[in-house]
């Protein structure tokens, strides 16, 4: 009996989602920081690359620590993601799914850290950082349907209507 409610219960509320892996989400280049450590030029960085449903290829740089390869990622408590690399230190990441933030977000831990580092989400490779905030809003770039004309920032300005008639008097 027990077990054929368990059965309907699974069937109409089907998988739980926070069991779902992260590993699209998370793909891409994250900035990572630790709260109160003023960082010059370079702080560390998290690269991410999806290479199945539960697996995710990582890279660090400027972390005090050698992690890099495939990794398998496991769901942990509290929303937390354990995340078992290749080569290097195993360590969590929670995404922060909350629909305020404009910029994706997420929570990184090692077990030997006193705090979490903050990540963000850098923007993709050749796309200009000021257009990322459009794209995220759902305007279209320059020159595809329904997009706002581009202004060409090196061009001159076309004459007014007294230079036009300048011109026609020479």
């Amino acid at each position: 009996m027990k077990v054929s409610r368990l059965a309907f219960l699974a069937a109409v509320f089907g998988v739980c989602p926070a069991a779902a892996s992260p590993a699209g989400d998370i793909a891409g280049t994250w900035e990572c920081r630790l709260p109160g450590i003023e960082y010059r030029n370079r702080p560390p960085i998290l690269y991410v690359a999806e290479t199945g449903e539960s697996q995710v290829t990582i890279e660090v740089d400027g972390f005090a620590r050698e992690i890099y390869g495939r990794s398998e990622m496991a769901a942990d408590q509290g929303g937390w993601w354990r995340v078992k690399p290749a080569q290097g230190q195993e360590f969590m990441i929670r995404p922060d799914g909350s629909a305020k933030q404009r910029t994706p977000a997420m929570g990184l831990r090692f077990a030997d850290s006193k705090s979490d580092y903050r990540c963000l989400r850098l923007p993709p490779s050749g796309v200009p950082s000021a257009v990322v905030p459009l794209l995220q809003q759902g305007v279209p770039p320059a020159g595809e349907q329904g997009a706002p004309p581009a202004i060409d920032l090196g061009a001159s300005p076309p004459p007014t209507q007294s230079e036009g008639d300048a011109l026609k008097k020479e």
